[in-house]
């Protein structure tokens, strides 16, 4: 049992990482035309017409695509990923973990246009999911959509609170709970790290690029191994 001092406790709070990649100027446009011919290979490996409003490739980017820059930015989104969780976790850690490994389950691509949207999800067999986005049109271009408007291609997160809101009662009390969502606008070279429970989904987007994201799950293990609390019967 732990030892709960008087007054304002805010509790279980919903941590993100956003980090800016200042070398996806030369990384994202070479990356928009590898995928482009990874696209076009599993569109024809799984027998689908070319050329629709979304895809999403294979989760084997790591091993398929192979070059220096490449392997900076995946370096780039697993630093992202350590440094999110050594920040959030430190107090919890508590000295126990001395060195981390990050471990991308997955690394995938998704291409979306002409008003193509991802509906609400999580991700599982990870602590930690996120994008990085390869191209997309600038906010003030993205904006003037005539009717998705400011929410055109951004990632909404949903906070944990989201599902209990319906029936809710509403007063000036709760008027902290009453945003449950957060768009994260979608800026070449933005890195969003979120835990894997956190509900999100990619709004519709209408421009003229596609919108290319990258998107990954991450399991991160201990030197020591994972246990750090005694599994006793209580």
């Amino acid at each position: 049992m732990s030892t709960i001092n008087t007054g304002l406790h805010l509790l279980w709070p919903t941590p993100i990482g956003i980090y800016r990649y200042d070398q996806a100027d030369i990384v994202n446009a070479a990356l928009v035309e590898e995928f482009a011919g990874i696209r076009e290979d599993q569109e024809r490996q799984r027998g689908v017409a070319p050329g629709g409003p979304f895809f999403s490739s294979d989760d084997d980017l790591l091993t398929r695509v192979k070059n220096p820059d490449w392997n900076r930015l995946v370096q780039f989104i697993v630093n992202g990923i350590a440094q999110t969780v050594e920040q959030v976790n430190a107090e919890h850690w508590a000295g126990r973990v001395q060195e981390l490994t990050v471990g991308l389950e997955g690394l995938w691509f998704q291409v979306a246009g002409g008003g193509a949207a991802h509906d609400v999800h999580t991700h599982g067999n990870c602590s930690w999911s996120g994008v990085y986005i390869v191209q997309i049109d600038p906010p003030a271009e993205r904006e003037q959509h005539p009717v998705y408007g400011a929410a055109n291609g951004v990632t909404r997160l949903y906070g944990p609170h989201f599902t209990t809101l319906g029936g809710a009662f509403v007063d000036v009390g709760n008027a902290y709970l009453q945003q449950p969502h957060l768009d994260v606008d979608q800026v070449e070279g933005q890195l969003l790290v979120f835990p894997s429970w956190l509900m999100h989904q990619a709004m519709a987007y209408n421009g003229d690029r596609e919108r290319v994201i990258i998107s990954f799950n991450a399991a991160i293990h201990g030197s020591d191994g994972d246990q750090m609390f005694e599994y006793a019967a209580r």
